[in-house]
């Protein structure tokens, strides 16, 4: 016997039950336990406040894993989170859906202190000033700069373009969640400019408050199995071991950053990414294309199926049929590059041959640089590289960076 209510534990017809709603559609239901059964048999699954929802035993907070973001003193033991995990992709995967994670802050969107601005930001103070203070009534399509008061200060937010578009396609076949670095209070206030109806992210807004490692996002709190979870962030080292997860998206810098250099941000250009094809744009077919081969494939089996072999897949073709030259260059991110390079399908070498489709030289005096303009070879820059690992598809054979 089943009931479905917000999570809860009460009596009634001498039944114990609790339930949470997970997936949008569809809830996780707890199984109903007579009072007579619960106290020879209650495994403690879930704790609210302190006490089983089921027997009313009193537990202290090293007991199980805690799910705040879901609902204050909200703790589940290890094995009910096994098996809210299996139910909820289940659910999802009856509804041809897939778990989808998205980072926050330089993915979805920026945000800058306004007294941090630079001269050439001020102009945004104007801007801020006729859009007003932040309340859910004044957003539509056309808004994508706000500012929120957080105690005294105020905060410019700018969602990257594409964003709500993504969103809202992205929602039809991922159940989405947001797991950032950011604590509670921002990321609430933030993610509800870029949902004002609440219509993809639900309660499922994991942020540092959460985290058992400060520095380190992990899928522990995610209840979906890892097999069916894509990840989107734009920085790879806070997830350790589920890199194989994850999609690493480029940095979102609409304003200027700490770091001291010449080039002027979009803001300060007065400029911003593209809309049409840009990063959200492109990891959006990204997705797309995960979800087909996951699946649409006929000899992709429900047992064997796992987003991981997906995403590998997928990457491994963005480059295949290159082979690749990395001549007599010795820049600092050689190594990294090259790996990027073998990860979506290049074959990476240091020896000139007739099979070399690419050079890759930042470097115009270069020998390498003249062998391959002698050769009539394309030459890009290692650029070109970083950037088709991070918009996910081969860009044009330019020479634009020389």
């Amino acid at each position: 016997m089943y009931a479905t209510m917000n999570i809860n534990g009460v009596v009634a017809n001498n039944k114990k039950f609790c339930s949470w709603t997970g997936s949008d559609s569809l809830p996780l239901r707890l199984p109903l336990l007579s009072v007579s059964e619960e106290h020879t048999i209650c495994q403690h699954a879930t704790i609210l406040n302190g006490m089983c929802v089921v027997c009313d035993k009193l537990m202290d907070d090293s007991y199980g894993v805690c799910f705040d973001y879901i609902e204050k003193g909200l703790r589940y033991s290890i094995d009910e989170i096994s098996r809210l995990k299996k139910r909820n992709t289940k659910n999802l995967l009856r509804m041809r859906k897939l778990h989808l994670v998205l980072d926050l802050d330089h993915t979805l969107l920026h945000s800058r202190w306004i007294g941090k601005l630079t001269s050439d930001e001020k102009y945004l103070e104007k801007a801020a000033a006729a859009a007003g203070e932040f309340s859910s009534d004044k957003i539509s399509r056309g808004n994508d700069l706000f500012k929120i008061k957080i105690g005294d200060n105020v905060l410019l937010v700018k969602l990257r373009p594409f964003v709500r578009s993504f969103l809202e396609e992205a929602s039809r076949l991922f159940e989405i969640s947001v797991c950032t670095m950011g604590n509670r209070e921002y990321a609430t206030r933030a993610v509800k400019l870029l949902d004002p109806d609440c219509k993809y992210f639900n309660s499922r807004i994991i942020t540092r408050e959460d985290f058992k490692q400060k520095e380190r996002k992990c899928l522990d709190l995610v209840l979906g199995q890892e097999s069916s979870i894509v990840i989107v962030d734009d920085t790879e080292s806070v997830w350790g071991g589920r890199v194989e997860n994850l999609i690493t998206v480029g940095s979102y810098d609409f304003f200027k950053g700490k770091k001291k250099n010449d080039c002027k941000s979009y803001s300060e250009q007065m400029s911003d990414e593209s809309e049409s094809d840009g990063a959200l744009a492109n990891i959006l077919r990204a997705l797309k294309a995960v979800h087909a081969l996951y699946f649409d494939n006929p000899g992709n089996h429900a047992a064997g199926r796992d987003v991981r072999s997906c995403l590998a897949k997928i990457r491994s073709r963005i480059l295949m049929g290159c082979t690749i030259l990395f001549g007599d260059d010795d820049f600092e991110e050689l190594p990294l590059t090259w790996s990027r390079a073998e990860e979506m399908g290049a074959i990476c070498t240091l020896v000139t041959d007739a099979s070399i489709t690419h050079v890759v030289s930042s470097n115009t005096q270069s020998e390498t640089f003249e062998w391959a303009e002698q050769e009539n070879k394309c030459l890009v820059h290692p650029q070109w590289i970083n950037d088709a690992y991070f918009l996910w598809c081969r860009q044009p054979n330019d020479v634009s960076f020389f």
